[in-house]
């Protein structure tokens, strides 16, 4: 029998818009597949590679995959990294002749284990490549790989939660006590707990201790970490009156335990990819893309989790670090993350050493630098600009610059050319999810025509020097035309925030730069819709606040940012309901 011509007889899912219908714990689990359908679709896997590079080494414009369902193992390890499961290595076309790899009607599977976060798991690798596209294909994990289910008991006096765990989930055996071991709440109708988000800024209030068998037959207890002040925040009378049912989890709703997560698709030392109506379906498994000249067209992708199932926990987002070019993202549908919807960044350089014209890297933290870059270098503890250097030379954390680098010493190196510039989000929509949208560097990206609905934080274009390893200065940045409804409604939250934070949080010198805020809605903003700090040159303008606090827009430490043309209106907009 030809394996490009048979495909597997599976129960099918009803076909549905990409964003998904109503949530419902009495939904299936998704497709279920007998062993000896898995090892029809893991020998069909094996063919998938070998195609693909016939076709491609054979100077076709493109290569279809047959529709069907196609299962890979887990990642190995070389000295280079990874080696993904299902990998595309070193398949380089000109942007006038691109090589495409359509996969309409294709899923592919992977069998990853189960590993407690922040151990990762690889699916699906480009490395190397330019000008292909990948168009179609849907992204699996079987088993799934979280555990998450909805609540049938909150024992405040034993600080645990009880839940009935939903169909297809993983019950965790191993518990590592860190932060990424946490949960994420959500109400009964599938939308997102989005004040206890709040909780998040200090630690430990969303980490559960372990799970133990609960009172019958597929229930079990979730064991909240002793520092947890989940439970006595749930039932504060003031707490229950400032965020209703909405904002406090009942009998009833959910609980999603982060556990697992995957890289479901890497991106790595590529230039002009493309991503076409691509489904990612893996809990908590993002998209990422690292280095190389970027560029890249994300487009009419879907994020979250496999529609008409009871599975709540989505994807993860992006994170896109130290392209030369930042990517497009156009129509992009986002649920459920648990972390960042986003994080674009470049890479700080910590300084160990300066001596003569060299200067050495922390080998923990080593900034992407080839000879010919610019480099900006900072004081570490003020963050005030110490001066300029072209890298002429590089031995392994060894940078050697075209001028005496003693001066150096201490700072930390910017290279600001490979900060994913020119990144564009558009059209694009985020709804029910943890996290923020994190810019942490880049020249000239627009995130514009967006909608953000019950998002946790929301948009930050933030440079630190704590991360010790992302960042950078975020420079001509535009936030145009975006509605953000019930994000960041936590007291203290912030729809949009801009700043900077050096070591020492005593920067007095703006560096962000000409950074632009206009025609935005902004519905029921919390204690402020914009915070900008340390920001030289802008603009906030046009834009409207709903049910928001008595100062939607806050200025600390800014120089030549215009503010004008704004409107603060009590009530909800005419054209919408009072709440999401």
């Amino acid at each position: 029998m030809n394996p490009w011509v048979h495909h597997l007889t599976v129960t099918p899912l009803l076909v549905v818009p990409l964003v998904a219908g109503a949530f419902s714990f009495e939904d299936p689990a998704g497709p279920q597949f007998t062993e000896a359908e898995r090892r029809l679709q893991r020998a069909r896997g094996t063919g998938v590679v070998p195609m693909v590079r016939r076709a491609f080494e054979a100077g076709a414009d493109s290569v279809v995959i047959p529709p069907g369902d196609y299962r890979f193992g887990k990642e190995s390890w070389g000295n280079a990294g990874p080696i993904y499961p299902l990998e595309f290595r070193g398949m380089r076309r000109d942007a006038a002749h691109p090589f495409r790899i359509i996969a309409e009607g294709v899923t592919f599977w992977f069998d990853l284990p189960a590993d407690q976060t922040p151990r990762a798991h690889f699916a699906l690798g480009f490395a190397d490549s330019s000008h292909v596209a990948l168009e179609g294909a849907t992204l699996d994990r079987d088993p799934r790989g979280n555990m998450e289910g909805r609540i049938t008991q909150i024992d405040d006096v034993g600080n645990r939660i009880e839940i009935e765990a939903a169909e297809g989930t993983l019950v965790p055996t191993s518990f590592n006590g860190d932060l990424n071991q946490r949960l994420v709440p959500f109400n009964a109708d599938g939308t997102f707990c989005t004040a206890l988000y709040g909780l998040q800024r200090r630690p430990g209030q969303l980490r559960y201790r372990d799970v133990a068998q609960g009172t019958g037959p597929g229930r079990y207890w979730v064991n909240l970490d002793e520092k947890s002040e989940l439970l006595k925040t749930n039932r504060d009378p003031g707490w229950r009156r400032a965020y209703g049912e909405a904002g406090t989890l009942q009998v009833g709703d959910g609980l999603s335990l982060v556990y697992t997560t995957t890289q479901a698709i890497g991106v790595i030392d590529c230039t002009g990819m493309r991503f076409i109506g691509i489904k990612i379906y893996i809990s908590k498994g993002m998209a990422r893309e690292f280095g190389g000249g970027g560029g890249h067209l994300w487009k009419g992708c879907y994020f979250g989790p496999r529609p008409v199932t009871c599975q709540w926990q989505g994807a993860d987002g992006f994170l896109s670090g130290c392209m030369e070019r930042g990517s497009t993202y156009d129509g992009i549908t986002m649920l459920h993350t648990t972390d960042d919807v986003f994080n674009i960044n470049g890479f700080w350089g910590y300084i160990e050493e300066a001596a003569g014209k060299t200067i050495t890297l922390h080998r923990d933290h080593q900034m992407p630098a080839r000879p010919g870059d610019w480099l900006n270098f900072f004081d570490g503890q003020t963050g005030q600009p110490v001066g300029v250097a072209s890298v002429d030379g590089i031995d392994g954390q060894v940078l050697t610059l075209d001028r005496d680098a003693v001066p150096f010493a201490g700072s930390i190196a910017e290279n600001p050319g490979r900060q994913c510039d020119g990144w564009v989000i558009r059209d694009s929509v985020f709804t029910d999810c943890y996290q923020r949208l994190l810019v942490q560097g880049g020249n000239g990206g627009v995130l514009r025509d967006c909608r953000f609905v019950r998002v946790g934080s929301c948009v930050r274009l933030h440079s630190t020097f704590f991360s010790k390893n992302e960042g950078g200065i975020c420079r001509n940045i535009s936030i145009l035309n975006n509605t953000f409804e019930d994000v960041a409604i936590h007291t203290d939250g912030a729809t949009l925030t801009v700043g900077f934070q050096p070591l020492n949080r005593k920067a007095t010198a703006p560096l962000l730069t000409n950074l632009v805020v206009r025609d935005n809605t902004f519905i029921h903003p919390a204690k402020h819709a914009v915070e900008f700090d340390l920001v030289a040159g802008g603009e906030i303008s046009g834009n409207t606040f709903h049910r928001g606090g008595p100062e939607p827009i806050r200025l600390a430490n800014c120089t030549n940012v215009i503010v004008r043309e704004n409107r603060a209106i009590p009530g909800p907009p005419a054209s919408g309901p009072d709440s999401p």
